[in-house]
């Protein structure tokens, strides 16, 4: 994995949570798609923490959107947790907002 992106995963019941720091980008937005498919299996939700994510190109937000049809592919819903900036700005934009937890 690329050392700017740091991912943790937890699980509780059928929910799994995946938390990335750093950035998101062109070297690492694949590490992050292994990470949550791998980690999506056998959950009903998975909850992507990105409150500690500090930058996210397009690449990391076109990411996202396969992330979005694949867990749905799955059955299993996606849920992204962003803090007020631009991380949760970006994903507004590109229509993933209806994600977004409140």
């Amino acid at each position: 994995m690329d050392d700017d992106l740091t991912i943790t995963q937890s699980r509780a019941g059928d929910t799994v949570t995946v938390a990335a720091a750093g950035e998101i980008d062109l070297a690492n937005a694949g590490d992050l798609r292994d990470a949550v498919t791998s980690a999506c299996q056998d959950c009903d939700r998975l909850r992507l923490d990105l409150t500690a994510i500090d930058f996210i190109d397009s690449t990391g937000l076109g990411g996202l959107l396969e992330l979005r049809s694949t867990l749905r592919a799955r059955n299993v819903t996606l849920e992204i947790v962003a803090g007020d900036g631009p991380v949760r700005q970006a994903v507004e934009i590109t229509g993933l907002g209806e994600l977004l937890a409140h």
